[in-house]
This record gives C-alpha cells, sequence and structure tokens, in this order.
C-alpha cells in the first residue's frame, strides 16, 4: 500500500475512532442525566430527613383542635391546646408521628388541578409539624383514595401533591381518638389501694390494703380471709383494659341514655396510693353485642370496650375468698385446741424454746418423723377449705357445731372455727361465729391431708418410739356414725409444714 493510500486509511480510522468516542460519550452522558433524573425524583419523594430522636416539639391542628406537644425529662406533655376537654396524651402515639414523619417517602406524585383540591381533601388538611432545633418539617395530611392504597399529602406552600402509604396517612391524621391514651385506667396495678364494684345500687364488692399492703374485703362483708392472687389478677387485668373506640364526649343526658348510660347498671370506683380517684360507669349489656360502653364521668367521655374485658362486671365477692376458711400462720399462735368427731386434742407451740406439745405430751426429744406430723397436723386444720359459698345461706342461727377449732393467738386474741352439719357429707363453716355461706365437705376432715388422717399418723408415730397416745373424748356431741364412717379420700397435696 503506497504512503498515500496509507494516510487516507489512517485519516478514516481516526475519524471513525473520534466519531466512536464521541458517540459513547454523549450516550453515557445521557445515561448519566437519566440516572441522576431517577436520583433526582427518588430524592424529592423523600419526605422527611430527621431523626426522630432530636424531635424536640410536635403540633397537630385537626379537626378536634390545636395541639402542641413538647418533650420535657419524663417524656412529651400536652403543652398548648384549644380542644376544650382535659384527656391523658397517649405518649406512645406521639412517637409514632415523629418516626414516620422523620423517614417518609412518597410512592409517587400527583399533578395537581387546582380546581379539583377538595377531590385530594386537602382544601381542610391536618397539619402535623415536627421541630428539630431550629428546624421544622410540616406536612398536610389530606383524604385517602378510594382504593385505600395511599393518602395524599403536601408540603404547606408547595403545590406538588404526593401518595404516601394509607396505613401511614391514617396514622398522621389521626384525631382526638389517636391523641387520647387509649387504656381506660390511667395507673399502674401497683399504684391501686382500693377498688370497688357497684351493681344495681350495692356493693358487689369492696377491697382495701391494710397497712401491711395486703388485700381486705370491706363490703359487703369483712374480716374474711381473701385470695391475694386472684385480686391480684382481676386487678392486673382490669388496668390493661383497652378504649376500642371514643364515642363522644358529653354531659348531656339526652345523648348519653342513646348509650344507656343515662342510668348506669354498674360503677367502678378505683383509688390510687397518691390520693387520686377514677370513676367509670357501665350500663346494662348483653354478651351478644360485642362491645360494651364506657362512661367517664368526671370528663364527659364516652368510649366501648371489648365485651370480653367486661368479666370485672359481673365478680361476686364470694369468688375472692381465700380457699382455706380460716388461714392462721403457725408462727402466730400459742396453742390450737381441735374437737373432732368427739375427740378433743391440743397444740401448744413454745417460740422461744421452738419446741412443740401434744396435750401433754413434750415432743421436743422427739425424731423429725414426730415433728413433721405435728406441723403437718396444724396445716390440716388451718388448710380446711370451703368447697363452694352459698349465696343464700339458710344456717341456724344458733348452731350447734360437731367440729371445733379455736387458735389462741400470741397477741392474746382468738379465732374460732366451727363446723355444723348440714348433712351426712357437707358442714356450715362459722369462722368467729359467723356464717357467710362456705360450705366444707366431710373429706376435708376425713380425707389423705385432713385432720383425722394427720392424728392417726402422730399416734402412730409417737408408738414407734414408745409413747401411747388417743386424743380424749371430748365433751361436744360426736358425729353421727354416718358421718363418722364416711370417709372419701382425697387426692390433694399437702402444702409443705409450716415452720416454726
Amino acid at each position: 500500500m503506497s504512503a498515500k493510500k496509507m494516510r487516507v486509511v489512517l485519516i478514516a480510522l481516526a475519524a471513525l475512532l473520534a466519531a466512536s468516542i464521541s458517540g459513547y460519550v454523549l450516550v453515557d452522558h445521557q445515561k448519566h442525566q437519566e440516572e441522576q433524573a431517577v436520583l433526582d425524583e427518588q430524592a424529592s419523594l423523600n419526605l422527611g430527613g430527621f431523626d426522630a430522636n432530636n424531635v424536640d416539639e410536635v403540633e397537630i391542628t385537626n379537626s378536634d383542635g390545636y395541639f402542641r406537644i413538647g418533650k420535657q425529662e419524663g417524656g412529651w406533655v400536652l403543652s398548648e391546646t384549644d380542644y376544650p376537654h382535659e384527656f391523658p396524651l397517649n405518649t406512645y402515639y406521639i412517637n409514632v408521628i415523629t418516626s414516620s414523619m422523620s423517614n417518609l417517602t412518597a410512592s409517587q406524585k400527583v399533578e395537581p388541578d387546582a380546581a379539583q383540591t377538595s377531590a385530594y381533601g386537602l382544601d381542610d388538611p391536618v397539619t402535623v409539624t415536627c421541630h428539630v432545633g431550629n428546624t421544622s418539617y410540616s406536612l398536610e395530611i389530606g383524604g385517602g383514595s378510594i382504593t385505600k392504597e395511599f393518602y395524599y399529602v403536601r408540603i404547606p406552600g408547595e403545590e406538588t401533591i404526593y401518595c404516601i402509604a394509607y396505613e401511614t396517612g391514617e396514622l398522621l391524621r389521626g384525631g382526638i381518638g389517636y391523641l387520647r391514651d387509649s387504656y381506660m385506667l390511667q395507673f399502674s396495678e401497683t399504684a391501686v389501694s382500693e377498688f370497688q364494684l357497684e351493681r344495681d345500687g350495692e356493693i358487689a364488692y369492696a377491697l382495701k390494703k391494710d397497712s401491711a399492703g395486703q388485700w381486705q374485703l370491706t363490703d359487703p362483708v369483712q374480716e374474711v380471709s381473701v385470695n391475694t392472687v386472684q385480686i391480684n389478677t382481676i386487678l392486673t387485668n382490669l388496668v390493661r383494659v383497652e378504649y376500642k373506640s371514643f364515642e363522644t364526649v358529653t354531659t348531656d343526658q339526652t345523648q348519653l341514655a342513646e348509650y344507656g348510660l343515662d342510668a348506669p347498671r354498674y360503677i367502678l370506683t378505683v383509688k390510687t396510693n397518691s390520693g387520686s380517684t377514677a370513676v367509670l360507669e357501665f350500663p346494662d349489656f348483653d354478651e351478644n353485642d360485642g362491645i360494651c360502653y364506657v362512661y367517664e364521668p368526671e370528663s364527659g367521655t364516652v368510649g366501648s370496650i371489648s365485651m370480653s374485658s367486661c368479666g370485672f362486671l359481673l365478680g361476686k365477692w364470694q369468688e375472692l375468698l381465700d380457699e382455706a376458711v380460716l388461714r392462721v400462720p403457725l408462727n402466730s399462735v400459742d396453742s390450737l385446741d381441735c374437737t373432732v368427731d368427739g375427740k378433743h386434742f391440743t397444740l401448744t407451740v413454745d417460740h422461744e424454746n421452738e419446741t412443740y406439745r401434744l396435750d401433754d405430751i413434750d415432743l421436743s426429744g422427739c425424731s423429725d418423723t414426730v415433728l413433721s406430723n405435728f406441723r403437718y397436723l396444724y396445716a390440716s386444720v388451718s388448710e380446711i377449705k370451703s368447697d363452694s359459698v352459698d349465696e343464700n345461706p339458710n344456717a341456724p342461727e344458733n348452731p350447734v357445731p360437731t367440729c371445733s377449732f379455736v387458735y389462741n393467738l400470741t397477741d392474746g386474741t382468738t379465732r374460732t372455727l366451727d363446723l355444723v352439719p348440714i348433712d351426712d357429707t357437707t358442714y356450715w363453716a362459722y369462722v368467729d361465729r359467723r356464717c357467710i355461706g362456705q360450705i366444707v365437705r366431710r373429706n376435708s376432715l376425713s380425707g389423705t391431708s385432713g385432720v383425722l388422717n394427720f392424728i392417726d399418723k402422730m399416734s402412730d408415730a409417737l408408738a414407734d418410739e414408745g409413747i401411747d397416745y388417743a386424743p380424749a373424748d371430748a365433751e361436744s356431741p360426736a358425729e353421727t356414725d354416718a358421718q363418722a364412717s364416711e370417709e372419701t379420700a382425697s387426692t390433694e397435696t399437702l402444702p409443705p409444714p409450716p415452720a416454726l
């Protein structure tokens, strides 16, 4: 190839290369522009961009009014509002707002039509503003789409309309139902010092903590043993009841009548250690309704709770009693006199010397088996249980007990448990000469964990040590032959013997 032809080829190749490079640069530039446009579009959909932990104030304006919520050392506090009624603030909801606003990203934009603003719900929007130092982040929340896919929102002062997730829009739009704490009671169970339920104008039950922090039934009966675990369970469930909805705020009797609250059937009163009191009123309800309305007289709030949360309204004081008819700790007793089936024996405790006596027998030198049986014998009396409680007892006014247990306490007082036969297998229980309807079955005495079984065990254990023992005959009438022969076995497990 001649030099001239070579130059022509080289020039052609150079031109081709230059064209290729130019084309590549142009395509790359266009690609970069397209990618940048995508990034810019994505960035334009980012409506948040701040740290939720740094928000120190939130402002909300909605159909219920204006609310300014500030952050203090103890958490969020409602500092200013034109809402006419007081309410407990749902601080968790404020955290939801700040978290949602901080990383809010729209899914798309909508080209606005000025004539159709109302179609987006933005002619009267809810406005939410998060203040972070000297910078504010505001958003107007309009209405939701018909398909419930998204909510329409807008940055104040701008025309662009954005679409955000429907669930997020619902939360941000909120309202007093969101701002108000959803718990029916605004304190923990440990703060409660007393509570009572009034039903049909009468007290169904009333309880109060004594100076030692133990629950005591104060109405309609007093000085009875109660089941503390059950009471604490009821109270724990009670303070966790949440409103399903908030209906209205009113004191108008005509409006309250629409909810059956003009003449409430139930009134719950709860008092706290700090002296605050909460009163809640409930109408009569049908368990098939699904919900029960609640009225707070102090605030005028009407709400509803789930029917599954209404069990406490149906409670009875009889259900709060301890299973043990008269539970007396061994360390508070000097002696226990027992009369059962025409036999009498006495258990004596010498607390100073930490010794026991059975009648006139000093057990201090006896084996651990004897001492253990002594404690089990005492427990078999202290753990005598009520099988049921008759709400309308027809117990005799002048009873003749066939079993009596007299506790002589270390403080000089006396407590008594008398069992009066109803039939061959059951007894009325009289505690301190009073019967409240508790029924004791015969196997509480004659079963494997009953007092008759353990007095026999004591006799056998003493016999093994060469001591002859049998309970003395009592002066009181003996049990009938039918009662004495009815030895129903019990599968009850006896608790560990009480310590001295």
